[in-house]
């Protein structure tokens, strides 16, 4: 979101353990104020119950998953990220957004939020995603000021944005807009990335901070936010983990001083080098060493895993000390000091075991979801060895979560989500890629999505071919079967050439009539089964601006409807509502050589004078000119003595000028 994002519901406000979050309002705060949106379903499946945030290019919505609410899931809420209604037209912004699901799938991991789907609902374009509880790190830098925060709560948050970092790297994907409103802290107290990405492909546009709920710390410009922009990045050239690596000393600086570095500036690599930087108080001086290099851009220290190392500081020995006061005082007491020192470091050892022991045994006993979140923390032995012995219990969890997927094909009124039980099916694989029982059900869940598309594929086909979409009913016959099929995850459905010539048809019907309910009901039919069809995506294209223009005159109307005599009349809208027809009525009135093509005319304009004010601009001047093209006609039969002929031109032309 930009700087003029505001939060409309802050229920997502939680308290964090240690960093003196604001209080918990929970899911029963009020709502802010009403949106058009709140209540409406979406693909028949997502219920928008508020709305979280607004920006630039899209608001952010709280919504119900109902195929899991009705599966019995306690865990069915999902954040519907919809892109502005005036985009959707726009092909950057649309493929802005499927950018943003296509680099998002590819990183699953507990500290980058995870996007489940792109989807669009006619031309309601949404990204499902993951609902976050809790609050962005700049809100908790702006508490933290005018000291920072403490060591031993910065470095629990630099780790998990270290280890997202690391896989994001790893999958070839280097975040470059990494900043402090780009990480979430969620109530459970893990951090979560945000828009992974992104920022890099909005170039001129502003990039958006999901749930951030002011942007007054950034301001993002050109696809980075120069305040963590490295000056490569600022220079325009291509974005490397060194970036990500500079904005990670950033954030560590000014998470334990509440000051940028730089203090927001932005420098060449020549300033990096010689601006005089100090140690925040809090700060370990072994991290220090590795933040100081990176903050100057050095690639000498551009290490993830150096950074990493340098979190954790080397452990004080107690016995060191005791070592050298011993060999100084009494070089004949060796012995005794090789006696201590054994016995020192293997109470440290034993010590160590235990510790390490007890923090095995506690992973094991925590339930599936937490134990795969936390044991990926562990040296790559231990976590393996966990899941082999947890593997009957994991795997009992993972069957139960996708056969809960699967149970809505039991009823005749009810599809499975087969795509989403295919994800948790990869998602098991991932960890147990050779499990027998995982792949006979993949091979099962493949054969039903099979059988149900050829048979919802050939209903569908059948349907258009009758082509007969002027009836409400019949509209939504077609429009629930292409449901089916997406919730399913079937292949693209390509419709007959004579299902085509039916729809383009009467899509053309609905656009010379300016037939406001067809245009809505073939514009969300044509946009999933006929965008790609030739000759039909130009006209497409023209309903969707048409069918804006029809939602703003609507609204007007019925606001004069309800007595509201102050609603201001969209002129824009109903301008290019009009746009084609106000055009091709000039041209028939200049090429009119009778009197039947001018009273055509007038008799298409009578219908639309009563729906449009009287000093509405563009409809003024093409009556002026059919009453011009009257008094010329009448003029013209004059000049030959026709009076009987003129008179009726004359009365027509008057009636023009006189209509209000």
């Amino acid at each position: 979101m930009d700087a003029n994002d505001t939060i409309l519901d802050d229920s997502t406000q939680t308290h964090t353990p240690g960093l003196q979050a604001p209080a918990d309002r929970g899911h029963d705060a009020p709502e802010g104020p009403r949106h058009k949106r709140l209540g409406m379903l979406l693909n028949g499946r997502y219920r928008i119950v508020s709305l979280i945030a607004s920006g630039g290019m899209s608001d952010v919505y709280k919504a119900v998953d109902q195929n899991l609410e009705k599966a019995g899931s306690r865990d069915c809420m999902v954040a519907l990220k919809i892109l502005r209604t005036s985009l959707t037209r726009d092909p950057g912004a649309r493929s802005l957004l499927a950018r943003e699901a296509a680099k998002s799938k590819r990183l699953s991991h507990p500290n980058i939020i995870r996007i489940h789907d792109l989807n669009h609902d006619g031309d309601t374009w949404f990204l499902v995603m993951e609902l976050l509880e809790g609050e962005p790190l700049s809100r908790i830098i702006q508490r933290a000021k005018p000291n920072g925060l403490k060591w031993k709560g910065c470095v629990a948050v630099l780790r998990q944005v270290a280890s997202a970092l690391e896989y994001s790297h790893s999958q070839g994907i280097v975040h470059a807009d990494l900043k402090p409103s780009n990480i979430f802290f969620t109530r459970e107290g893990r951090i979560k990335l945000l828009d992974f990405g992104v920022s890099r492909a909005l170039q001129a546009q502003q990039p958006e901070d999901y749930l951030n709920p002011r942007g007054e710390d950034e301001t993002s410009i050109y696809g980075y936010t120069p305040a963590y922009a490295s000056p490569e990045l600022i220079e325009g050239k291509d974005p490397s983990p060194q970036d990500d690596l500079y904005a990670l000393a950033c954030i560590s600086y000014e998470l334990l001083s509440s000051r940028h570095p730089f203090d927001r500036q932005k420098l060449t690599l020549e300033e990096l080098g010689t601006y005089k930087l100090k140690k925040p108080k809090s700060m370990p001086r072994r991290f220090w060493r590795v933040v100081k290099r990176n903050l100057r851009y050095d690639p000498r220290y551009s290490s993830l895993e150096l950074i990493q190392r340098r979190m954790t500081p080397l452990r004080w020995q107690p016995w060191a000390a005791s070592a050298v006061v011993v060999v100084a005082a009494a070089a004949g007491s060796f012995l005794w000091y090789q006696q201590y020192t054994r016995a020192m470091a293997a109470e440290q050892t034993l010590a160590e075991k235990e510790q390490h022991e007890a923090e095995i045994s506690r992973v094991m006993a925590l339930p599936p979801e937490q134990l795969l979140t936390e044991v990926d923390a562990l040296p790559s032995l231990e976590r393996n060895g966990i899941l082999r012995q947890q593997s009957d219990q994991l795997l009992d969890w993972y069957l139960t979560r996708i056969e809960g997927i699967l149970v809505g094909g039991r009823s005749d009124q009810e599809l499975p989500d087969i795509p989403a039980a295919l994800d948790l099916l990869a998602e098991a694989g991932t960890i147990y890629p050779r499990d027998r029982q995982l792949a006979e059900l993949e091979d099962q869940i493949i054969r039903r999505r099979q059988s149900l598309e050829a048979a919802l594929g050939d209903e569908l086909a059948a349907r258009l071919v009758e082509g007969d979409y002027r009836s409400q009913q019949a509209w939504e016959d077609v429009t629930e079967l292409t449901r089916d099929l997406q919730l399913i995850g079937a292949r693209t459905f390509t419709p007959s050439e004579e299902a085509v010539q039916q729809f383009d048809q009467q899509l053309s019907e609905a656009l010379d009539s300016d037939n406001d309910a067809a245009l809505a009901r073939l514009l969300i039919l044509g946009e999933r089964l006929f965008a790609d069809q030739p000759g039909v995506s130009e006209k497409l294209a023209r309903a969707a601006t048409m069918e804006t223009s029809i939602k703003e005159l609507g609204e007007y109307y019925a606001e004069i409807a309800n007595g509201n005599d102050q609603a201001v009349f969209p002129a824009e809208a109903a301008e290019d509502f009009y746009a084609d027809r106000f055009e091709r009525w000039r041209n028939e009135i200049a090429n009119a050589g009778s009197r039947d093509q001018l009273d055509k005319v007038y008799e298409e304009m009578i219908s639309v004078l009563n729906r449009l004010p009287s000093n509405f601009e563009p409809l003024a001047n093409v009556r002026q000119q059919l009453s011009d093209a009257y008094l010329a006609m009448a003029d013209s039969m004059l000049a030959r003595n026709r009076t009987r002929q003129a008179q009726p031109l004359l009365s027509r032309a008057r009636e023009l000028m006189r209509t209000p």
